[in-house]
């Protein structure tokens, strides 16, 4: 797999599973064959040889015109009418401004070459022959600017999407009866078609290679005479999405918005069938399926996605891509989920995502999600990127912020010694060390479901394990976990060693109500916009070791569209040593209204 494997048995129950997730070593930087073998194929892309390649017969006409599934920014769209190329914070003059200025954001950069500056036009359309124009005109300006390869402008991914909605949006492309326009146009989506099915083969698995291989296989679905290109492109995704979307181990694609953006990729490329009058196919059909299935393992009860591991996707995208909550326990994709009743638990069950293919990798390994119905208990503290129509976009939020939504102090989970479970580094890349291998073992019966999960994340840095064991009534009503640092074998230790502080962090979901009780060893929260069947509040008991205590911190939550909530915290600290490491139980119980009033 490319993200990592799972080794399982089968006990002869179907109430027990067994895992073993393990990392595949996808963190290290291109090595040297790779970065001299991108230089070469940079210099042939851009060589006579490759502009022979990319000629062939002009196309006369698209064979037909998809209906495009995603809307596009009518903020964005308006900005278009009134003559500004805007996104990201930068804009521009629309028929005056450089289209390859150095100044401009990356994210602006993308857009523009993508051209889903069509998507958003299209969200707010012309209103009339002026408006109209001047979107023809961009079209052509960007066609003389960038008429052969160039590494940015042609880049795979980007290429892919360009081709995806110059045809989508074709009818707003080229509005008016110039066929010296529509032949350039026409002409330009068969040159980049052609330029995709030698790039592509160079890509690594992950979001940007089906971006391109979803625009090679778009470009020969409604060109005329491709055939055998589109039966050639149709091979490349299948394996392609069945790396992606392996639901045996952990994942190469974890995070829910990455996971959005290739359901969105796929209700496009099932739109461009629908329009040639043909089935989408079995590669499609099931990387929708499977993306469903893998964003609802990750829905609460109210129909959100938890952030992990860079954001959450809009509810929006939720409903278009038909994400329902899955019901009963699951192991998917690196993580576990637990339902009885009315309660949801969600577990970050594998190591974190590799950093050449994800976005923003968190150090979450082993934390949770909580929620009664529709409203929320336990929460991390958020992600730093959103859906976007263009695919993803990174939120207006500092950066200090933006990374330490990424620390496992964000997150509910337990922290040693004010670090994280996997050290991250600021690009999102993870360093050396950290998180490379979770041990987890789910069993169910009629009492509850069990599981025991055990990570590495400390191993090397202080010489520990860290197993985290939950247990979900049947009603739902009863959550009880407990924490405990390990020994770690084959490590040599010396003596009790100093003290390290430790801490089980539970995030509070915004507006939840929380106070502690007079001994100090628990807690009610009293839940936010609960309904009348649903409880009004959870109490917090745990059993503290010596020299532990339970307190009350500040903490905070960002949401799907950037608000940034304050919110409160519960904390268990202390301190451990080699010889000192005790067992932290802890349980969450639904009250009933009475005694949460009372």
């Amino acid at each position: 797999m490319a993200d990592g494997e799972a080794d399982g048995e089968a006990d002869g129950e179907a109430g027990e599973e067994r895992l073993f997730l393990r990392r595949s070593g996808e963190d290290r930087g291109p090595s040297l064959v790779e970065r001299i073998g991108d230089r070469l194929a940079e210099a042939g892309f851009r060589s006579p040889l490759h502009r022979m390649r990319l000629k062939g017969r002009f196309p006369l006409k698209l064979l037909a015109v998809p209906v495009d599934p995603v809307p596009g920014d009518p903020d964005r769209g308006a900005r278009l009418a009134a003559g500004r190329l805007f996104h990201s914070g930068y804009g521009v003059p629309l028929s005056s401004g450089a289209l390859d200025s150095p100044d401009a954001p990356a994210p602006w950069r993308r857009w523009l070459h993508g051209w889903g500056w069509l998507r958003d036009a299209a969200a707010r359309p012309p209103e009339g022959p002026a408006e109209a124009e001047r979107i023809e005109r961009l079209a052509r300006r960007w066609l003389e600017r960038f008429p052969d390869y160039d590494a940015e402008a042609w880049a795979p991914d980007v290429t892919g999407r360009r081709v995806l909605m110059a045809i989508a949006h074709a009818p707003l492309l080229m509005p008016r009866h110039d066929h010296v326009h529509r032949s350039a146009v026409l002409n330009g989506i068969a040159r980049w078609t052609r330029h995709l099915e030698q790039a592509v083969r160079r890509l690594p698995d992950g979001l940007p290679r089906l971006e391109a291989v979803a625009g090679l296989l778009g470009g020969a679905l409604l060109l005329p005479g491709q055939d055998e290109r589109q039966a050639r492109a149709e091979a490349m995704l299948a394996p392609l999405l069945s790396a992606l979307l392996d639901d045996e181990g952990v994942a190469a694609l974890r995070g829910p918005l990455e996971l959005g953006a290739v359901g969105d990729l796929l209700l496009l490329l099932a739109a461009f069938y629908a329009a040639r009058g043909l089935n989408e196919g079995a590669a499609v059909a099931g990387g929708l399926e499977a993306v469903r299935r893998r964003l609802g393992a990750l829905a609460m009860g109210g129909g959100q996605v938890s952030p992990w591991h860079g954001g959450a996707p809009s509810p929006a995208q939720l409903a278009r891509l038909g994400v329902r909550p899955c019901g009963g326990p699951v192991l998917s994709g690196g993580f576990v989920r637990l339902e009885a009743g009315a309660t949801v638990v969600v577990m970050d069950a594998g190591p974190p995502p590799a950093a050449r293919q994800a976005l923003a990798p968190h150090a979450s390994t082993l934390a949770i999600a909580v929620a009664d119905g529709g409203a929320p208990l336990l929460v991390s503290c958020g992600g730093a990127f959103a859906t976007a129509p263009d695919g993803i976009a990174a939120l207006a939020l500092p950066q200090a912020l933006a990374e330490g939504l990424r620390a496992t102090a964000a997150h509910s989970a337990l922290v040693l010694a004010d670090t994280n479970s996997t050290p991250l580094a600021g690009s999102g890349a993870r360093r050396r060390g950290g998180v490379e291998e979770v041990a987890i073992e789910r069993r169910s019966g009629p009492e509850g479901q069990l599981v025991e999960a055990v990570h590495d994340g400390y191993r090397g840095r202080f010489g520990f394990l860290h197993r985290r064991r939950l247990w979900l009534a049947a009603d739902g009503a009863d959550l009880r976990g407990e924490d405990v640092l390990l020994p770690a074998p084959g490590l040599r230790r010396i003596g009790a060693g100093e003290p390290l502080p430790l801490a089980i962090r539970f995030h509070l979901a915004p507006g939840t109500v929380v106070s502690l009780t007079g001994a100090g060893d628990g807690a009610l929260v009293r839940l936010a916009g609960a309904r009348p069947r649903e409880a009004a509040a959870w109490a917090l008991r745990c059993r503290l070791p010596e020299g532990f205590h339970l307190r009350i911190e500040p903490s905070i939550a960002v949401d799907w569209q950037g608000e940034v909530r304050p919110t409160n915290q519960l904390v268990i600290a202390g301190s451990v040593t080699r010889v000192h490491l005790p067992a932290i139980p802890w349980a969450f119980r639904r009250q009933s209204r009475g005694s949460a009033h009372g």
